[in-house]
């Protein structure tokens, strides 16, 4: 799949390529659930990656129940 945005559009959105990349993972990630690894291979960052740059976005991590009783498991807590 190939996503463009015609270049006159650009200054009016106020995004360069990569930011517009970035808010496209992250709203996969937010509005359709893809996991952090996935939304971070979209862009080319690792899941620790793509998880700072929801923070430094000001966005919250989708981080349930689910999650914290797959990671206890996984670290053995």
């Amino acid at each position: 799949m190939k996503i463009e945005i015609d270049d006159s559009l650009v200054p009016k959105i106020g995004v360069d390529k990569e930011e517009a990349l970035e808010l496209l993972a992250i709203a996969f990630y937010k509005y359709k659930g893809i996991h952090g690894s996935l939304a971070g291979k979209l862009i080319g960052k690792t899941e620790l990656e793509f998880h700072s740059l929801v923070a430094e976005k000001g966005e919250t991590i989708n981080y349930d129940m689910d999650d914290l009783i797959k990671d206890l498991k996984n670290y053995n807590l």
